[in-house]
């Protein structure tokens, strides 16, 4: 893949980790629950795409 649309992945997966970590403050403890599944997955993408950057450099 292209270094540039895996760059242009990476921001966005951090910003949209960025965006939960701030909402999670005002969270009810249910939706905690379920920002934290989303939180983890988004972290795990972050890895997947750091590592084919990784790959493609």
């Amino acid at each position: 893949m292209d270094a540039t649309k895996l760059l242009h992945d990476l921001k966005s997966k951090c910003a949209s980790l960025k965006s939960a970590a701030e909402l999670f403050k005002d969270c009810s403890a249910g939706e905690k629950k379920e920002m934290l599944a989303l939180m983890t997955a988004a972290a795990e993408e972050i890895v997947k795409t750091v590592s084919a950057l990784n790959k493609a450099a």
